[in-house]
């Protein structure tokens, strides 16, 4: 019974954080940084369209594995149980 909500907590952990690195880079406050007034340098490169992308293209890989994850349920509680 662990085991399944172990897979399950782990699959609904890469969903949420998934779709929260697919949306938040979009969003206003993303820019509102407290390290970002002190760092200019790096504000540019953090607020760049490219960066923005490849953060929400990690996000799109990690709903990508909740997904696998949740297609392969019963393999993955089988080989928890089996250790």
């Amino acid at each position: 019974m662990a085991n399944k909500i172990l897979v399950i907590v782990f699959i609904l952990f890469c969903l949420e954080l998934g779709f929260f690195l697919v949306i938040f880079p979009w969003t206003p406050y993303w820019g509102n940084n407290f390290f970002l007034t002190y760092l200019p340098l790096v504000k540019q490169i953090v607020l760049s369209n490219y960066f923005r992308g490849a953060i929400s293209g990690l996000g799109l890989v990690d709903i990508g594995i909740g997904l696998w994850e949740a297609s392969h349920f019963r393999i993955a509680v089988a080989q928890l149980n089996a250790k």
